[in-house]
């Protein structure tokens, strides 16, 4: 369960991916453009221009959400650039919560709860993904969740365009964390269905391992 949708119909992904290609830019460097311009986003938040941040950062998110589909319109998808598009998202994630410790670590600006709220933000995405990441491994997939990057990325950019940085950043600090429990649970009962389903061994079925001379299976 995720607040936005977050598909669109294949065709219509196949369409904007082909027309995009076309202006010769790879999935790569939509991802490298978008990283650059979430930092760009970054550095203004870090001096205080939030509503320019606001815009830049909406713009940087725009290239970075279209290389997934150039990749699959024009069967450039890699796992290579599968990594590099997570790592760079968490780069962004990261540089724009960082500009805001800048922001609000400043002398006459100094805000405690801003600064507890920007920790507890920051912990909350990366568990989101590191979440995903690790149930991945033991073969379980979670693209859903309360507060994905798309939900964080939009209510970073209304707080920034508003200027209303403290409510958007309790909202942020809640829905992140809410997001990694609610994956946890997504993962424990996906692997515990898994275990379930995983076929038992018998006591009273002969031991192949025994049986051999060598103590090791037949293959061995």
């Amino acid at each position: 369960m995720s607040l936005l949708p977050h598909s669109i119909s294949q065709g219509l992904s196949e369409r904007i991916g082909r027309t995009v290609a076309r202006t010769g830019l790879t999935p790569n460097a939509l991802t490298v453009i978008g990283l650059l311009g979430m930092g760009g986003a970054a550095t203004l938040a870090a001096y205080g221009k939030f509503w320019q941040a606001g815009i830049v950062m909406l713009a940087a998110a725009a290239f970075d959400m279209l290389d997934g589909a150039v990749a699959r319109a024009t069967d450039r998808a890699s796992d290579w650039g599968a990594v590099f598009d997570a790592v760079s998202d968490r780069l962004a994630d990261f540089a724009l919560l960082f500009a805001l410790l800048i922001w609000y670590s400043d002398g006459e600006r100094y805000d405690r709860t801003a600064i507890v709220l920007i920790g507890v933000s920051l912990f909350g995405s990366m568990m989101v993904s590191y979440t995903r990441s690790k149930a991945g491994e033991f073969g379980v997939s979670i693209r859903t969740g309360l507060g994905t990057r798309l939900e964080r990325v939009l209510i970073m950019a209304i707080g920034l365009l508003s200027a209303q940085l403290i409510p958007i950043l309790w909202l942020l600090a809640v829905l992140t964390n809410l997001t990694a429990l609610q994956r946890w649970f997504i993962t424990w009962r996906a692997m515990r269905s898994i275990e379930q389903d995983a076929p038992k061994i018998s006591d009273d079925q002969p031991d192949e391992a025994a049986d051999s001379p060598f103590g090791g299976t037949p293959a061995d």
